[in-house]
């Protein structure tokens, strides 16, 4: 046999070509495609604008690949969290570290802002009630200023406020189905707030909770709930207190009662207070029976003060039943009622 034939010279010179370009174009997509995957962002720092170019995926790595430090209480606009996008603007105010001094009292401050207003404001203050503060109000705010308001002053106001109970309900297979019966009834708790007033020119101005502190604690109502399946008419039954005369200790107090119920046209099931609307809540005047009063009602049982209205004013008090029913039966009727201590 004679020798294989040899391969075309051509063919040889094609396959080098090939393999010499290979390279050439990974460099030339590499490179476009880093082009491609830039993105133009502009960045305002504290009003100070530039453009950028980056890679970046999300607002943050941005802002790290362009050293602007942020803190927590600086204002990045859109968040950091954001997805770069091409054409975007992306805000950092950073917040300037201050201290406010009213009649003595010194608070500090991380103001987003630029001038000696801004901190006001940050403060509760409205810089426009003609404050007196050094330096004044278009003064530029500079890390660590001391600011001094000097017809400003802080309140400390506290006051009892009711803690709404809450209603747990519990399936009873010996109660015919659709009944319900409190089993415990459900009073408020008391808790004590502590609040920090910001007073100008005499008047008070925004409150701030500093101090919540529960002194009794609400006990949740239990109601039973009837599962029992008949075929006779449904009862709404209720356990009622135990006293048929008011108790001896306790300060009498005539009154006018009216009854109303949950199901009442324009009541929400819940009191001004929070409370469930419920069978052993009343209505009453703040000013007569304090919110959070337990009392004794003869013919409805004990409740306690956790609800208000426009119409209840003075000797006057709403009664809270389960059903309008109820509430209708009641009517309105003078009785004498025992705060208890």
């Amino acid at each position: 046999m004679g020798d294989a034939p040899a391969r075309p010279a051509r063919f040889l010179r094609h396959h080098y070509l090939i393999a010499a370009l290979v390279p050439v174009l990974v460099i030339v997509f590499s490179v476009t495609g880093f082009v491609w995957a830039q993105k133009g962002v502009t960045l305002v720092v504290d009003g100070d604008s530039r453009y950028v170019k980056t890679q970046a995926d999300t607002v943050g790595t941005l802002l790290e690949q362009a050293d602007v430090a942020v803190g927590a209480a600086d204002v990045v606009t859109p968040p950091p969290d954001v997805r770069v996008a091409d054409g975007m603007t992306v805000v950092i105010r950073h917040a300037i570290p201050v201290m406010l001094r009213l009649s003595g009292e010194a608070i500090r401050l991380n103001v987003v802002g630029s001038t000696v207003a801004d901190a006001l404001v940050a403060a509760g203050l409205d810089p426009g009630r003609g404050i007196s503060v050094i330096p004044a109000l278009d003064a530029p705010l500079t890390p660590d200023l001391v600011i001094e308001a000097t017809d400003v002053f802080v309140r400390v106001v506290e006051g009892q406020v009711a803690i709404p109970f809450e209603v747990i309900t519990e399936n009873d297979a010996t109660l015919p189905q659709g009944s319900r019966v409190i089993k415990r009834h459900g009073e408020p708790g008391i808790a004590l707030n502590v609040y920090r007033v910001l007073v100008t020119g005499g008047v008070e101005g925004v409150r701030t909770l500093t101090v919540e502190q529960v002194l009794v604690e609400p006990i949740d109502e239990v109601v039973l709930v009837g599962t029992k399946r008949s075929s006779g008419p449904v009862v709404v039954s209720r356990e009622r207190a135990a006293e048929s005369e008011p108790p001896r200790g306790g300060t009498r107090l005539t009154v006018t009662s009216t009854g109303y119920s949950s199901q009442d046209p324009g009541v929400s099931g819940r009191t001004a207070t929070g409370a469930v609307a419920a069978h052993g809540v009343i209505a009453v005047d703040p000013s007569v029976i304090p919110l959070g009063t337990r009392v004794y009602i003869p013919g409805y049982g004990n409740a306690v003060a956790a609800d208000t209205g426009g119409a209840i004013t003075g000797n006057k008090i709403d009664l809270c039943f389960d059903t309008r029913a109820e509430a209708l039966a009641w009517g309105r009727r003078t009785v004498t009622i025992t705060i208890l201590p």
